[in-house]
């Protein structure tokens, strides 16, 4: 529910604070019961006016809107320079969810290294890096991977390599990953 709400938010701020249900139904992912329970928890907490088939922003926490609506576009921005737009939006609406503000800092500051970049399977075991993109093209599969705490900016580290995989170290939890998942997860080091 959370993620509703920081999208209906995010949608809002898009279009200068005000914009038809209908507009968010159709860019949302989710069923229109998920969407009308997000908006009653909106409204409830103060955040948002709902009148007339219209969302409109009520000022109390009108930054909470902006931040999220300003780490969407920050990740856009970042993922446009590999990625098409649609695919650099694709991963920002689901990054936005899951990244604080110090990771996206450290993204913004990788992006002038990002050309070099390797697949997380050419790392040693005991090698370190710093996941800086990834080239999947399966949503899903992303938002899986980026809600395991898996995501640019965050350090890994291989711990160990097994028939057809690899075992690595992020967020101080260990995963196993298939080498056709690990190779799509680029890293600096």
């Amino acid at each position: 529910m959370k993620n509703v709400k920081e999208d209906i938010l995010r949608i809002i701020a898009e279009r200068n604070r005000s914009v038809l249900i209908e507009t968010a139904i159709k860019e949302l992912r989710d069923s229109p019961s998920v969407i009308y329970q997000a908006i009653k928890e909106l409204e409830n907490e103060g955040l948002l006016e709902f009148h007339h088939g219209s969302l409109k922003l009520t000022g109390k926490d009108k930054g909470k809107a902006d931040d999220i609506l300003g780490k969407h576009l920050a990740l856009e921005n970042y993922f446009r320079r590999t990625k098409s737009e649609k695919e650099a939006h694709e991963i920002a609406h689901i990054l936005e969810h899951y990244i604080s503000q110090e990771v996206l800092h450290k993204l913004q500051s990788l992006s002038t290294l990002k050309k070099q970049s390797f697949p997380l399977t050419d790392l040693n075991i005991g090698g370190q890096g710093i996941i800086s993109d990834f080239t999947f093209s399966d949503y899903v599969l992303l938002e899986r991977i980026i809600s395991m705490g898996i995501f640019p900016g965050e350090k890994i580290r291989m711990t160990n390599e097994i028939p057809d995989g690899v075992i690595i170290e992020a967020n101080n939890k260990k995963f196993v990953l298939g080498n056709n998942i690990a190779r799509k997860i680029k890293i600096l080091k």
